[in-house]
């Protein structure tokens, strides 16, 4: 191959080269540094008030932190439990109603957007049991409203 084909062919490489950096240069600058809202953040940040020894305990280091309440002490009786107003919920959208808390539950019936039922449980699995029409069902708790508790 003669010198100039191959100055010729880098030459070329450079130019690509160039032309590359420069577009991704254009790219960098173009791009948005920071996103504009209307509205001002409402997060606040703040420090655990629970610190973790060496042996695994937690140890309470703010004073200002709220105390749960005990789990082994409950705070209603039984008779309270009774006049408890029952949890209501509807469907914000088209869902099915299910036998089971699976996606491979017998669908019972399919309901439209606004649907009210009575909420038995919220299950930990993503699922809502409820009583719909007299019997217990299922429904996914991505399409549930809590309306009253």
């Amino acid at each position: 191959m003669k010198k100039t084909t191959i100055s010729n062919i880098l030459m070329g490489i450079i130019v690509v080269l160039c032309i590359s950096i420069c577009f991704l240069i254009f790219c960098i600058v173009r791009r948005p540094r920071y996103i504009e809202t209307a509205d001002s953040e409402s997060a606040i940040i703040t420090e655990s008030p629970n610190d973790f020894d060496l042996t695994g305990t937690v140890t309470t280091t703010n004073n200002d932190a709220p105390q749960l309440p005990d789990v082994d002490s409950p705070t209603t009786t039984p008779e309270e439990d009774t006049s408890a107003v029952q949890m209501r919920g509807k469907t914000f959208t088209r869902v099915n109603i299910r036998n089971a808390p699976t996606e491979d539950g017998k669908v019972l019936e399919t309901v439209d957007a606004g649907t009210e039922f009575d909420i038995v449980e919220v299950l930990d699995i993503g699922w809502t049991h409820i009583t719909y029409n007299g019997e217990d069902a299922y429904i996914s708790s991505a399409y549930v409203i809590i309306t009253s508790e």
